[in-house]
């Protein structure tokens, strides 16, 4: 069971493992309360409640795509930034949606095979 400070560590410990950002538990927190605090799921329940808390009421160290990437683009807009790129932005032949480090400055085949091999 984590609580909600040990799900911040272990976001932001994931968010910079997959997109170099170098960002703060404090920074995670800003961006978790302004992205996800309000916000409703499908149903209308809490966003919160159904994809970051466990049934008895600890908190999921595990991120899902959409709410990494959210996360790591809301980190980059409180910074004064644009949201991270995805693969099409930087010329991937492989159009896919999911972001990418800023950093990254070479084409990357997610799927792992270098793209003269893909």
């Amino acid at each position: 069971m984590a609580t909600f400070e040990e799900a911040i560590k272990v976001w932001t410990e994931t968010i910079n493992d997959w997109y170099d950002l170098h960002a703060t538990e404090e920074e995670t927190q800003k961006a978790f309360e302004g992205t996800y605090q309000d916000r409703e799921a499908y149903d209308g329940t809490s966003y919160v409640d159904m994809f970051f808390k466990r049934s008895d009421g600890s908190w999921t160290q595990w991120l899902d795509t959409s709410d990494r990437e959210g996360l790591a683009d809301e980190i980059e807009r409180l910074r004064g930034n644009p949201p991270l790129p995805t693969y099409g932005d930087i010329g991937s032949n492989i159009l896919l949606l999911n972001k990418v480090s800023r950093r990254s400055t070479q084409c990357v085949d997610p799927f792992g095979m270098p793209e003269d091999e893909a």
